[in-house]
């Protein structure tokens, strides 16, 4: 029987579900125990016997991958981001290495809505003084009119802009890979340079996947450009955002707020600047978690599973 190690935190918390389902696939599982990921070290010490890996956002390097060969066949990722596997080196070894693009798109395009309404209507902030007995009533500014600056333009960073299109913002883009314009609800969402997503945005909001070329595109050069008055939104990877510089310039006030998904470090650690800032709204690598998108990625990571192992 083939063997498949399952270390995804997804399927790891329904594992008498998925237990029984990959053995009505005819392969056996192999549950690893994972908090939010596998190291290095810990992934070379599970791989030696596998044929198929359920994987998560482990740290799959190619002293991994060679650490599995000759047996393993398939990496079907949970999910969409690859960013934590070596895929040149899966490619060079012959290991298909397979995901699911764009499933997350409405998921993680609604939380981003959230965090942009959260930040400029001040939302999180009231109900934390409502809740300690205040009545406050700050004033916040609508979506309607200000300017979204998106980074990264693939499938959730389109469903972000059509969103907040319907919202009556504006939009522009920067994205190396996409250069002509889009229509949204009548509206165009318009190609910039990073320096102009920087310099013009009311609301900057990352979507791009993460790798080597883009690591803290956000750092002290663009947000030196910001306006003091705009928002940055993260809903992609943490390691896109430089988190000193960005704690900076929350302290001296060069940036008006934040609304972060994802961080450098996952958790979060204890003592962390920003979780003593009120005009920070913090969320936990949960904005993909919707119901309909995580029950597609299921079946379709194990089919892409499947489509390999037969």
């Amino acid at each position: 029987m083939k063997k498949v190690l399952v270390s995804n935190i997804m399927m790891l918390k329904e594992k008498e579900r998925f237990d029984k389902a990959i053995r009505d696939l005819g392969y056996e599982p192999i549950w690893a125990t994972a908090d939010q990921y596998l190291t290095e070290q810990q992934c070379i010490s599970l791989v030696g016997e596998i044929d198929g890996w359920l994987a998560g956002d482990d740290r799959i390097t190619e002293k991994v991958l060679l650490a599995a060969l000759p047996r393993l066949k398939v990496i079907a990722k949970w999910g969409t981001g690859i960013d934590s596997i070596d895929l040149e080196a899966a490619k060079r070894l012959g290991i298909p290495v397979k995901n699911s693009p764009a499933a997350f798109a409405n998921a993680v395009a609604e939380v981003a809505l959230h965090y942009m309404l959260s930040l400029s209507r001040h939302l999180v902030t009231v109900d934390r003084t409502v809740r300690m007995g205040g009545w406050p009533k700050p004033q916040g500014r609508e979506l309607f009119g200000l300017k979204l600056g998106m980074i990264g333009f693939g499938a959730i960073g389109q469903r972000i802009a059509e969103l907040a299109t319907a919202f009556g913002m504006e939009v522009i883009f920067f994205d190396p890979f996409i250069k002509n314009a889009k229509v949204f609800f009548e509206r165009t969402a318009h190609p910039a340079s990073l320096n102009m997503v920087a310099a013009e945005s009311d609301i900057v909001c990352l979507a791009s996947s993460y790798n080597k070329d883009n690591h803290h595109i956000v750092g002290r050069d663009f947000l030196g450009k910001v306006k003091p008055s705009a928002f940055l939104v993260n809903v992609a990877r943490g390691p896109l955002v430089d988190q000193e510089a960005l704690i900076n310039a929350l302290h001296e006030n060069r940036l008006a707020g934040a609304g972060l998904d994802v961080f450098e470090i996952e958790p979060l650690p204890a003592g962390n600047p920003l979780l003593a800032m009120s005009n920070v709204v913090l969320g936990s690598h949960n904005a993909n978690n919707g119901r309909s998108a995580v029950e597609f990625v299921h079946m379709n990571t194990l089919s892409n599973l499947q489509s390999v192992l037969g």
